[in-house]
């Protein structure tokens, strides 16, 4: 799918999006674009379904990164349509808002087992519930890592004296 190709079926949907565009290259200058889709987390899970049918072929995940917006975290979602075609592939990035007293995302391993890892780094590292989510064990912190403490989190709940947990451990 080009750019106009994904900017129709986002439209067909009803989807808000934002376009950026960068140009690289001095000989043959290409073009290189990203999408910006806010969606609500409620709505989230059948966006990527729909993504997956409609796209042409399957969207490739490639993480989770999330943000902390003060009452809220933002979940950036980011994909790649036409992933490993020369100057054609797109990014997509579903940024998904949740507030800080109501703290959830939704599982979308039924639909990319892939997400996975991304989903349980969320969970140790911002304190959000997964919802549907089978396999909620830490994937990076240690079990000794304080409860209620997450790393990505600038509010009250974020890492401060944690750093102390480690001192020792190059030795």
């Amino acid at each position: 799918m080009n750019i106009d190709e994904i900017k129709a079926m986002l439209e067909a949907h009803d989807l808000e999006y934002e376009v950026t565009t960068t140009t690289a290259g001095v000989r043959t200058p290409m073009e290189r674009h990203t999408v910006w889709v806010d969606v609500d987390r409620e709505e989230m899970h059948d966006v990527v379904a729909m993504m997956i049918d409609e796209a042409e072929e399957f969207p490739h995940f490639s993480v989770i990164s999330p943000s902390d917006a003060g009452d809220s975290m933002v979940y950036n979602y980011h994909f790649t349509l036409n992933y490993g075609e020369f100057c054609g592939e797109v990014v997509i990035t579903l940024r998904v808002s949740a507030p800080k007293n109501d703290l959830w995302v939704p599982t979308l391993t039924d639909l990319i087992p892939g997400t996975e890892f991304s989903e349980r780094e969320v969970i140790e590292m911002t304190g959000a519930d997964v919802r549907g989510l089978k396999d909620k064990r830490h994937l990076f912190l240690t079990p000794d890592f304080p409860e209620g403490v997450y790393p990505w989190r600038r509010d009250e709940t974020g890492a401060k004296e944690t750093n102390k947990l480690y001192e020792g451990w190059k030795e």
